[in-house]
């Protein structure tokens, strides 16, 4: 039986992003640290919390078991890290939290950000959260602190939390729920975050997860593919089932369809009530980026920079040099302007004039072979200033930044090999 062109296409594009990412998403070469900063020019701060009270079977990025006396050792020496990053002249207005689970030490995270509020311009603070840590009374602790707090619920659907071994951890898909909703207006913004194409996740399961979304009523949402990388391939397939890829696409359309009232603004996978409210996927609109932290990247200029994973070495290196840093990784033009075009395509939306900015030279001069192959296969359409995604487009953009994502998750694994959780 024949395939449709689209699956053929989309076929294709994930295997050359597969490729592309396994050749050019290695680390390797020794760091003596970031590079001083232009005046005058602020960045984004990520902060990474490294400690869960448990691992889902899909989680690719780096934790350990939480103890509250590592926890104490290693929030003193990210504090140490921030001061060093500030001491050589970096100032950023706009701060994203992640983990792990950040607020698994509320109050150490709290002095975190308090930290970093004081040396810093901040504007907009991001954090991420379990169900476990959104209770009113800790919430109301993070009002003036943080801005946007996205809620990893990933489904409501009981027989995958079961599955997922967060029913035992969290509740129920109702209890979560009432968890959230009792949460609800204290801060500015609120994102509900769930994970569609999980295995033997049915069209049905997803339209009720979106339909308890929306009654829920949150600002935002990010609803993400489920990513099985190397990392976590197998976990993934031994608490969930075999993995497939036959649905995606038109759960994809099923997500659309169902938020396009609700969420109108979208920017990726994230949907929003409002246009201009901060949504945290921070590579869409920062083209460079500090993180800091046990097993954090930054971006700065053409060159990417990779923190110590394990954490004694992690706090060793900060007693020793003040800096996590270790390894680096410098990109060719090239590989910059793919990065580029499949980031703002993903977005929905490339800029002509911004990417000559960036560059120096028309996108149809530099990339004139792969729009050919975008408008052939009906991905794309343009005017003179800007080039839009169609349907498929926002489809197939979606599958080429999940591959990146995976590929990132590939040096996670290869920085990880020794470690013990």
């Amino acid at each position: 039986m024949l395939r449709h062109p689209s699956k053929i296409i989309t076929s294709a594009t994930s295997y050359f992003m597969h490729q592309y990412t396994k050749h050019y998403l290695n680390v390797d070469n020794p760091s003596k640290g970031l590079p001083l900063p232009p005046e005058n020019k602020p960045y984004l701060l990520y902060v990474h919390v490294p400690f869960c009270s448990m691992f889902c079977p899909y989680c690719s990025f780096n934790k350990f078991t939480y103890t509250k006396e590592a926890a104490s050792v290693y929030f003193e020496h990210l504090r140490q890290e921030i001061l060093h990053v500030k001491s050589l002249g970096y100032d950023f207005d706009y701060l994203v939290i992640g983990g792990g689970t950040p607020l698994i030490d509320e109050d150490e995270l709290i002095k975190t950000i308090e930290l970093i509020k004081t040396q810093f311009n901040i504007q907009h603070v991001s954090c991420e959260s379990d169900p476990n840590h959104i209770k009113p009374k800790t919430v109301l602790r993070l009002d003036g602190l943080i801005d946007r707090l996205s809620i990893g619920v990933q489904t409501f659907d009981d027989t995958l939390l079961k599955k997922l071994g967060r029913f035992e951890k969290f509740g129920s898909g109702e209890e979560v729920y009432r968890k959230i909703e009792s949460m609800l207006g204290i801060l500015p913004i609120t994102s509900v975050d769930l994970i569609f194409n999980f295995p033997e996740q049915s069209e049905a399961g997803l339209v009720r997860d979106l339909e308890l979304l929306k009654k829920l009523s949150p600002e935002q949402t990010s609803v993400y593919p489920l990513m099985t990388s190397s990392l976590v391939k197998n976990s993934v397939r031994k608490s969930l089932g075999e993995f497939s890829m036959a649905h995606e696409m038109a759960f994809f359309k099923t997500i659309k369809k169902q938020l396009k009232t609700a969420y109108p603004s979208r920017h990726g996978w994230s949907f929003s009530k409002e246009q201009d409210a901060i949504i945290d996927e921070y590579i869409i609109d920062h083209e460079e980026y500090v993180g800091v932290g046990s097993g954090s990247f930054s971006f700065l200029k053409d060159t990417l920079y990779l923190n110590e994973f394990a954490l004694d070495q992690y706090s060793s290196h900060i007693q020793n040099r003040n800096s996590a840093v270790i390894k680096e990784k410098t990109f060719p033009q090239n590989s910059q302007m793919y990065y580029r075009l499949m980031v703002d395509l993903f977005n929905g939306k490339l800029s002509k004039r911004k990417f000559h900015s960036m560059f120096g030279v028309e996108i149809e001069e530099a990339l004139g072979k792969e729009l050919m192959l975008l408008r052939l296969a009906k991905t794309v359409v343009e005017d003179e200033h800007t080039i839009q995604t169609t349907e498929f487009g926002d489809y197939l953009f979606l599958v080429l930044m999940k591959e990146f994502y995976m590929g990132m998750d590939r040096i996670r694994n290869n920085a990880r090999k020794h470690l013990s959780l």
